[in-house]
């Protein structure tokens, strides 16, 4: 796809703006429009994702439009403001893309898309299940040490493959002391796989991709049940109960924090982790001299040991702003607005979408120097990965996936090799998983 059809596709999109400005755009005639104008831009993103940002941000301007009529904000300035904005109002949009067919959540909104008080319990029962890294830094590290163990009887990593079955086993036992079998495993792997299928309209979901949708869905739905076995579910039930939210929504939330938020983000930061380890052998060298001088590797490690590797935790930061598995962030503007966008000016409703682009903001030279150089001197104090510093929606499993990648780091350099990997590249043209193709060949545990 060339950038004159980017362009071309965006100009299309000015001009269904200014006629939604004209009739409204829930309304019906209205919401034909925005359907037509989304599925006119779908592809051009799905098939050209950093194209799609860089070409409309250099060639239009830092502001431009995007899916359904989103005004995509692209400069870190406008990032920040935008992840900062309290309180926020959202909707059901995965990304840069909308859940269409809730049926594939079973009828519930995605856990990201709630608003006031919903939100709010919803919010606070997560922070209610997820423990505090400090506390339960031995479980995880016996968790982590198991789902390595396990890719030693294969001899290989695939982390686009592996890494999410074994963050998905991780979060089940930690969070509600279960055990996945590996057919429940895979199912939750293709679950999360098939997001991408609750993007198309309800009727077409249950039609026409029935069939692809189908075993994805029953998944859901026996996984949640079987929650019902977990020696925690009633304690969450009566915690969810203290805000309004009933079995379902507890059930179900508690799913979408596990695959949606939780094994999908974690397992595409770890990927990318391992992926610039593997591709700069003096990095990769002195992450390992700090993790042979903070952990003897015979002692279970402790908040401690975690705490002490200090340059690990900048590669992870840094590799968050390079390649942050979350791209972008979401929120509906609560009044009317008017917005330059290429030297014209550009009227918009209530509920317009305001999308902050990480991806770029991450990268944009008027915040960090040599942006698209990986750094590990920068102050991180303000990155926007995790939706930054805003107390209302960053993420409440931050901390804890940063624990995550350090002990599966910790494990794997002291007590794990691999004879080869493949080539390390980053897919800058598919819009998918934000995760390397990368392949850890004969591993293996080594032998002291």
């Amino acid at each position: 796809m060339d950038n004159q059809k980017i362009l071309e596709v965006h100009e299309r999109q000015l001009k269904f703006s200014r006629l939604l400005a004209k009739i409204g755009q829930n309304n019906p005639i209205g919401k034909v429009i925005r359907l037509r104008a989304y599925f006119l831009d779908l592809p051009v993103l799905t098939q050209q994702w950093r194209d799609y940002l860089y070409v409309r941000k250099e060639r239009i301007s830092d502001k431009f439009l995007g899916l359904d009529q989103g005004i995509i904000h692209t400069s870190y300035a406008d990032a920040k403001r935008l992840v900062e904005t309290t309180p926020q109002q959202r909707d059901n949009y995965l990304g840069p893309l909308k859940i269409n067919a809730r049926s594939y959540f079973l009828g519930h909104p995605l856990c990201l898309g709630t608003n006031g008080d919903e939100h709010a319990g919803i919010r606070a029962l997560f922070f209610h299940a997820l423990p505090e890294p400090e506390e339960t830094t031995e479980t995880l590290a016996q968790l982590v040490d198991t789902g390595l163990a396990t890719a030693t009887k294969q001899g290989i990593i695939d982390v686009k493959i592996d890494l999410p079955k074994m963050i998905v086993a991780l979060l089940h036992e930690l969070i509600l002391d279960l055990k996945l079998s590996e057919e429940e495993i895979a199912g939750s792997v293709g679950y999360i796989g098939g997001l991408g299928l609750a993007t198309v309209p309800n009727l077409i979901h249950n039609t026409l991709l029935r069939n692809k949708t189908r075993s994805h869905i029953q998944h859901r739905q026996g996984l949640v049940d079987t929650y019902k076995k977990s020696p925690k579910y009633q304690d969450y039930l009566e915690f969810g109960a203290s805000y309004q939210l009933n079995e379902q929504q507890v059930a179900n939330n508690l799913f979408d924090m596990i695959h949606v938020a939780g094994s999908a983000g974690t397992s595409d930061l770890l990927a990318s982790v391992f992926g610039v380890l593997c591709q700069d052998e003096a990095l990769r060298a002195n992450v390992s001299a700090e993790i042979d001088t903070v952990w003897d590797g015979q002692t279970p490690p402790n908040a401690r040991t975690l705490a002490q590797l200090e340059l690990t935790e900048k590669v992870i930061f840094e590799t968050a702003r390079l390649y942050p598995p979350v791209r972008f962030l979401n929120q509906m503007s609560t009044e009317p607005m008017e917005v330059e966008i290429g030297g014209q000016r550009c009227p918009f409703q209530k509920g317009t979408r305001l999308v902050a682009s990480l991806f770029t903001a991450n990268r944009d030279p008027d915040k960090y120097e040599e942006p698209d150089t990986f750094k590990t001197t920068r102050d991180y104090s303000d990155l926007l990965s995790w939706n930054g510093s805003n107390q209302e929606r960053n993420c409440p499993g931050r901390a804890l996936s940063i624990a995550i990648v350090k002990l599966f780091c910790l494990y794997a350099f002291k007590h794990y090799q691999w004879r080869s990997v493949s080539g390390v590249e980053w897919d800058m043209k598919k819009f998918a998983p934000f995760k390397p193709n990368l392949v850890l060949n004969g591993f293996a545990r080594r032998v002291n």
